[in-house]
């Protein structure tokens, strides 16, 4: 019921970013054609093609911004949401589009098509694009105060959960729903419950055993049952009374209140399984995510290959031995796969670090010294620079690891964290993350943790590009590389 209201909305947003395009197109092309030309000196020495040499543009910009904003949560909005979230919202989707405009255009060789039209376009739909949500949001305001489109649900309970879901009700007309009134539960709600519910302005329409008279006589849409845990079997016959009446039930379930895990419904045969996870499981954005991690890999090791060879004849040359070292790292969920990067110690380093462990200048099970005397002159030079990383783009191509996430951790470190340091292993091991561009050796172990879990918690991938951003300037400065 309320996603159906949520998804007609996002629906109109689309239709909304659709007409937006359009009119960005005829607007960017009229501008760079025609109005510009005669204030910007130049341009009218580079005349535009015909528009229908752009037309395809259109088809090409228009899916790259529609395809950005359903990859970045664009068309995951409910009515009501405030401007600066829809305008960042659709920052993120833009900036996504420009590059996948320009990446696209270069594969078809698009060579004709102009930048300024491109900036110009994207800018017009930037603009266009907010203001049309905007009005799209207002309007399901205005036509759920007038009550269109609604629906009328009843709610049975007066507990303290009930008091908490009317109160989201009547944060306004965006959720699509009314509230009728309140019925109570039979001999379950004492006199303060009752006065907290009606103090709300819910009417109360009885008890809940007038719930099939009611049902008889009132506009109802759906009963929503706002049971403890323990009461949910008490409601059963009425439940069934709305079935039979064809009325929604609706039951809010949060059996662990305390858990920060988001809750899903999964489906199993005839089974509805509840679905606890800190983790995305968004198919879209998850796909762009891998999309991104197996074209940036291929990309890299294809245009590196040439530091690649210098860097391996370099290794050979200085310290006789393999050019790369691998190493058994812990991935997803606990996955075992075997991480490569370049030899930056000497050979027997493994079998030395015993000698070294009271040298340790890290706290928690990891081992850090910035000056071990294992490291080789130029495996010290390849840590500073992060190039004795590089290798893991196999790592990563081979989608063990992603281009972004936390760092992956040997067996011997996971066996010595604490229960909620386990919670980073839910997550793709990354190229670099948040404490890589953060301060790296820098930081304490709680604080690489807690980095690694607010990424987690907060992942998309406008979050993802901006790491990247920052890892350029991070490596070059060399700050916190041990």
């Amino acid at each position: 019921m309320l996603k159906t209201y949520r998804r007609q909305f996002n629906i109109w947003c689309v239709l909304s970013d659709t007409a937006a395009a359009a009119l960005s197109f005829v607007l960017a092309y009229a501008l760079r054609a025609w109005a510009l030309p005669g204030y910007w000196p130049g341009l009218d020495r580079e005349p535009l093609f015909g528009w229908e040499r752009y037309l395809p543009v259109l088809f090409l910009c228009g899916a790259a911004v529609v395809a950005s904003l359903f990859a970045v949560g664009g068309y995951r909005m409910s009515p009501g949401r405030p401007w600066h979230a829809v305008l960042a919202s659709n920052v993120k989707g833009v900036a996504a589009a420009v590059l996948l405009t320009l990446a696209a255009a270069a594969a078809l060789r698009l060579t004709y098509l102009s930048r300024l039209f491109v900036a110009l376009f994207f800018l017009s739909f930037l603009f266009l694009a907010t203001v049309g949500k905007l009005l799209v949001s207002r309007s399901f305001g205005v036509l759920g105060t007038k009550g269109i489109h609604h629906r009328i649900l009843l709610l049975v309970g007066c507990n303290a959960q009930a008091r908490q879901i009317a109160l989201s009700f009547q944060k306004g007309p965006h959720l699509g729903v009314t509230l009728r009134g309140f019925l109570a539960p039979d001999r379950a709600c004492d006199a303060r419950d009752l006065e907290e519910m009606q103090r709300l302005g819910l009417p109360r329409l009885g008890e809940a055993s007038n719930l099939p008279a009611l049902l008889q006589r009132e506009v109802v849409d759906g009963v929503l049952f706002a049971a403890e845990p323990g009461m949910v079997d008490r409601f059963e016959e009425l439940c069934l009374t709305c079935e039979d009446s064809g009325v929604d039930v609706l039951i809010p379930v949060n059996p662990f209140p305390h858990l920060i895990a988001r809750t899903k419904l999964e489906k199993l045969d005839d089974f509805s399984l509840l679905h606890f996870t800190t983790v995305s499981h968004d198919f879209v954005p998850l796909f762009f995510k891998r999309l991104l991690d197996a074209s940036g890999a291929a990309a890299g090791l294809l245009l590196l290959s040439p530091l690649f060879l210098s860097v391996a004849l370099l290794i050979k040359i200085t310290d006789p031995g393999p050019v790369f070292f691998r190493q058994e790292r812990v991935g997803l969920h606990g996955r075992r796969f075997r991480l490569v990067k370049f030899r930056t110690m000497v050979r027997d380093a493994e079998r030395r670090l015993t000698e070294l462990k009271h040298l340790n200048e890290a706290d928690g099970p990891v081992f850090k010294m910035r000056q071990d005397p294992r490291v080789t002159k130029l495996g010290r030079l390849l840590r500073k620079s992060s190039v004795d990383e590089l290798p893991q783009l196999w790592n990563v191509l081979l989608g063990q690891m992603s281009l972004v996430g936390p760092r992956p951790p040997l067996a011997s470190e996971v066996e010595r964290y604490e229960r909620w340091q386990r919670r980073r292993l839910s997550m793709r091991p990354g190229l670099t993350c948040l404490w890589q561009v953060s301060g790296r050796s820098e930081l304490d172990f709680d604080t690489w943790m807690k980095l690694d879990l607010q990424y987690i918690d907060n992942w998309s991938l406008g979050l993802d590009f901006l790491i990247l951003l920052k890892t350029v300037p991070a490596v070059f400065s060399g700050r916190g590389a041990a």
